[in-house]
């Protein structure tokens, strides 16, 4: 194997991969540096395996309500082991794919721990390459929490959860957002008395503040409880479980559990030799690049949330074609957040707040669902759907889905955003009936003063 690249991309995850895959299109002589899971976090440990869950909540759900349709005999009963099992086949079988799309495209894998070693050298174990440009692309660790306690057995990150395999009867969730949620209401469905310690006053940081207060009203109906303002001040552990003193609006209480869950996380940079380029840390601009001269990164590891599998590709792909000679910015607002709960929910662009405080005179639209025969349909009458504009010129600057096959729907909003469409372009988009998303269309005349099918 030679020891000289155009590009060598350090960690194997989604945006590594991408931007890796993206160098050899361009013609470039690119490695892969990854030394524990190809796919990265999100295939091995979050995205695939969680969202396995979220999908076991749906069929839960769904055969809860298929008496209405006629199935008088369905019954909703989670067999814990087989979905664990399942888990681990999908992610085997895309760890390996990746493994081989990578080769497959041309990419040179090198396997192993990699770490800057000074300007355009990668040490990989006792090996050091050489390359005219360097993307870092480590992503994110665990972080424990901070209260006495948080190093006891019991008190669990969510990938440990999922390799222990198996159902706490007492679950303490720390943290209100879209993995958070998710969890909860699988352990819930599960049979685990649950509760979820949210340190902010609502549900889903980051999205806009009706999405996340509608989602918190539909979840009244969960097996799950919801403690808002919420801080762990302590855990100890005793013979029957963990003991966690919450301060809960300022009063303290004590409650026992059998795991607490926790999903911070932070750059993965404490070992990555920055010092020997110059570095304390991995922000970069808007094309990607750090303050050192060829050297870029991406994703989780630049940290600055949120720490998304989609948004970290993006970023891949702009790094690489920079890093190559190319001048493409990375727009933020294009990337979407989402949340597989159900119902679920999903937001790209500005919330009406966040367009306010960037000084746009706004125009907003909301939907409710509750009169869509698709909502109709799926049983579902809770949800809506939000488009935020401004006056001026009409441009489209967010969109904010809770509703049925919301991480769906959403994709269309991105698009509209990234093109910059208008609120007068939605409102004329013919989106097909009966759907959740010819919502958008009329949320869209709403804002503008013409809505269609508002009553």
């Amino acid at each position: 194997m030679s020891d000289r690249f155009d590009l060598i991309v350090i960690g194997g995850g989604p945006g590594g991969v991408a931007a890796a895959i993206r160098a050899v299109q361009l013609g470039a002589k690119a490695a892969l540096v990854e030394g524990t899971h190809w796919g990265g976090f999100c295939l091995n440990r979050a995205c695939v395996p969680t969202k396995l869950l979220a999908a076991t909540l749906d069929r839960v759900k769904a055969v809860q309500a298929a008496a209405r349709m006629g199935f008088s005999k369905a019954e909703a009963v989670v067999d814990p082991a087989a979905v664990f099992k399942m888990k681990d086949e999908l992610v085997a079988y895309f760890s390996m794919g990746t493994e081989g799309l990578v080769k497959a495209k041309g990419v040179t894998p090198i396997k192993g721990k990699g770490r800057l070693a000074g300007p355009g050298r990668v040490a990989v174990e006792d090996k050091v390459y050489q390359a005219k440009a360097v993307i870092v692309a480590v992503g994110a660790q665990w972080v424990r929490p901070a209260f006495p306690g948080a190093d006891l057995e019991g008190v669990v990150n969510s990938s440990q959860f999922l390799e222990e395999g198996r159902i706490p009867a007492r679950s303490l969730i720390l943290g209100a957002g879209p993995w958070a949620i998710e969890l909860a209401q699988f352990l819930g469905v599960c049979g685990s008395q649950t509760v979820v310690a949210a340190r902010e006053r609502g549900i889903l940081p980051g999205f806009d503040p009706e999405i996340g207060q509608r989602l918190r009203g539909a979840l009244k109906s969960d097996p799950l409880t919801i403690l808002n303002s919420c801080q762990v001040i302590s855990v100890t552990r005793g013979k029957e479980g963990l003991s966690a003193v919450l301060s809960i609006k300022g009063k303290e209480e004590t409650r026992r559990f059998d795991r607490v869950i926790y999903f911070d996380r932070q750059p993965a940079i404490s070992e990555l030799g920055l010092d020997t380029v110059g570095l304390k840390d991995l922000g970069v601009d808007e094309h990607m690049a750090t303050q050192t001269p060829g050297i870029w990164a991406l994703g989780d590891a630049v940290g600055k949330e949120p720490f998304l599998s989609h948004r970290s590709s993006a970023m891949g792909i702009i790094a690489a074609e920079n890093a190559l000679g190319a001048r493409r910015t990375f727009n933020p607002n294009t990337v979407p957040r989402v949340a597989f709960t159900y119902p679920q929910a999903a937001s790209v662009g500005l919330s009406e707040d966040q367009a306010e405080e960037a000084g746009y005179d706004v125009l907003s639209g909301t939907v409710a669902i509750a009169a869509s025969p698709m909502a109709m349909i799926q049983g579902v009458s809770s949800g809506v759907v939000k488009v935020v504009g401004e006056k001026k010129y009409g441009e489209l600057l967010g969109v904010h889905i809770m509703a049925p096959f919301a991480t769906e729907i959403i994709g269309t909003g991105a698009l509209a955003i990234q093109m910059e469409a208008t609120l007068e372009d939605l409102a004329r988009c013919a989106l097909p009936h009966p759907t959740i998303a010819e919502s958008l269309a009329d949320a869209a005349r709403e804002a503008l003063g013409w809505a269609i099918y508002i009553p």
